[in-house]
């Protein structure tokens, strides 16, 4: 089984058995799964993805936060293209990530030779 669809499953027993919201991912692993899922434009899981990656990915120094942090940084370089994370949205993204390893990324776009992605007009 994917790591996804335990995550599911981790999800609905944490909603039924315990009345709990779910568990924010810190698993690199897990995320890069979510991520091959929101770049499939017709995975049935995709819309689902994109708001665990954009609202349940725990911040600051997880290997979850660096697998983010890695793809946003694509986004905003045009390397990846997502058509619900623009690049200005992909800056805010990084920017409440909490430090850790969005703090890598904003740095090598500062101190970027390019102008636009040194100076976002968010």
């Amino acid at each position: 089984m994917s790591l996804y669809l335990e995550y599911i499953k981790e999800i609905e027993r944490r909603k039924n058995d315990l009345g709990l919201a779910p568990l924010p991912i810190d698993n690199a692993e897990l995320l890069a799964e979510i991520i091959a899922q929101i770049k499939d434009l017709g995975n049935e899981h995709r819309e689902n993805s994109l708001n665990f990656f954009i609202y349940n990915t725990l911040p600051g120094t997880t290997s979850a936060a660096g697998e983010k942090a890695a793809f946003l940084k694509k986004i905003i370089l045009g390397e990846e293209i997502v058509a619900e994370i623009t690049p200005e949205f992909a800056y805010e993204l990084l920017a409440h990530m909490k430090g850790g390893a969005s703090i890598g990324v904003l740095l090598d776009l500062a101190l970027s030779d390019n102008a636009e992605l040194s100076a976002p007009s968010i």
